[in-house]
């Protein structure tokens, strides 16, 4: 059954997450190779950036602090493309879907105590032959009311 296009504008969130150093290091450690939780700095993988996992080299850095990894907002802006995608509003076969890419826009670092809200909504819904597309874009503000990172993703079901 295709995806309904009367769902684009549908909206989701906001959805909150807190930002810490722990988080911050531990991500930063697992797409690394490290161990997250259990290996302190000097003991981690050797091509893992110190801006990530090391507090002293954060404040030293042009950032000021430790930074968090750009993929590390898959953490909390992937929300309300999971929440869209399990509607029963809209109603996709789960069974048959694919997350079929993601794409993102940067606006600032992720620091440690950042307070994080992501909105996102149906932008697009489409078909192509056998295949129906739903693209969700999401938007992640700071405490300070700043874009963070906007998401672009998308879902792919087989009809």
């Amino acid at each position: 059954m295709p995806i309904d296009p009367r769902h684009v504008g549908r909206m989701y969130g906001p959805f909150r997450y807190q930002a810490s150093f722990e988080k911050i290091r531990d991500f930063a450690l697992a797409i690394s190779g490290g161990i997250p939780g259990h290996v302190s700095w000097g003991g981690g993988p050797a091509d893992i950036h110190p801006w990530f996992v090391d507090e002293a080299a954060g404040r030293a850095s042009p950032w000021g602090s430790v930074i968090a990894p750009p993929t590390f907002c898959v953490n909390f802006a992937m929300e309300p493309f999971a929440r869209a995608c399990a509607d029963p509003e809209v109603g996709l076969d789960l069974l048959h879907l694919l997350h079929g890419e993601q794409a993102f826009t940067f606006h600032e670092p992720v620091r440690p105590g950042d307070e994080l809200e992501t909105t996102g909504e149906i932008a697009e819904v489409y078909a192509k032959g056998p295949l129906d597309f739903m693209v969700v874009k999401t938007v992640t503000r700071n405490q300070h009311g700043r874009p963070v990172v906007e998401g672009r993703w998308t879902a792919v079901v087989r009809s």
